[in-house]
């Protein structure tokens, strides 16, 4: 056996040893025994038997089984490569659906703010209002009588549509049914909504709200004589919240890269309140069913 081959088969054994004693260490650290890691110490022990067979004149059972271990390896070293691949892209995408989620949630903390601005615009309203009447009272102008009618109306117009329990929820479906209404879509809600949850109230902002932009988009694609119409209700059964939505819709394509983050977030947030989320469409009608666990 030559200089060469011996130098080769001390090389092997040396990264042999040194594999083996990273598992153990991986081992010894985590607690966790590294299996896949295991599959790579086909590769030094194939190529060592491929060089021992190189002792013998003639080839050898070592030689063709160091050739199929050392294929083995790359093998597996390619498919290793590519699944590091994916969960990369996977890891990359889901902090990009986190951070827009964090984005939605300080634009419902602004519409939240909003409206409690607009409580108390409501309440300066009422003010004003009580010393009109007064003076109505006193002196039984029409003039007073018609102020008073003007700030009725200009009050009732700042009122978010009572949907639920939730204040913010009322707030973020109201901006969304004038959306519908400017777009010429009709907007159906019936939720049940008690005003406690074990769900944060922007998270589930967040998830009607991407719901509602999914539908309002499909319906003003959807060429119809009649106005189009978003159904949305939610239901709870045992400790489950589930949201239903559907509307007409024309046949979804695949998203296009960079969009079709709605239903991402979605499925994100449904995921980490222990729920499901699932999309159909059918016949021309796109559903949506989203549930979350409400109980801590």
């Amino acid at each position: 056996m030559s200089a060469a081959v011996v130098f080769l088969n001390i090389a092997l054994i040396m990264v042999l040893v040194a594999a083996v004693g990273i598992i153990l260490w991986r081992f010894i650290s985590a607690r966790r025994f590294p299996v896949f890691i295991c599959f790579f110490l086909i590769m030094p022990v194939g190529q060592l038997l491929m060089l021992y067979s190189f002792s013998f004149d003639e080839w050898s059972l070592f030689w063709l089984f160091g050739l199929i271990s050392g294929l083995a390896a790359n093998i597996l070293l390619l498919v290793y490569t590519i699944s590091q691949e994916k969960k990369t892209a996977a890891t990359e995408e889901l902090l990009e659906t986190r951070h827009k989620i964090e984005l939605e949630k300080y634009h419902y903390e602004a519409v939240e703010k909003h409206r409690e601005e607009l409580d108390e615009i409501r309440k300066n309203f009422n003010e004003k209002l009580e010393l009109i009447a007064m003076i109505a009272r006193s002196g039984g102008d029409d003039e007073a009588r018609e102020s008073i009618s003007a700030c009725a109306e200009k009050i009732d117009s700042t009122k978010d549509n009572k949907y639920c329990a939730i204040p913010v929820i009322n707030a973020v479906l109201s901006q969304k049914d004038n959306e519908c209404r400017a777009a010429g879509i009709v907007l159906s809600v019936d939720l049940i909504l008690p005003e406690t949850l074990a769900v944060e109230p922007m998270h589930l902002c967040s998830i009607l709200s991407n719901i509602l932009d999914n539908a309002i988009t499909a319906c003003r694609k959807v060429k119809s004589g009649d106005k189009p119409v978003i159904h949305l209700s939610s239901v709870i059964n045992g400790d489950y919240l589930f949201i239903k939505s559907f509307n007409p819709s024309t046949e979804p394509k695949k998203a296009a890269p960079g969009r079709g983050y709605g239903l991402k977030i979605i499925s994100e947030l449904t995921k980490q309140y222990g729920g499901d989320f699932q999309s159909n469409y059918r016949d021309g009608v796109f559903t949506v069913v989203a549930s979350l666990l409400t109980v801590e």
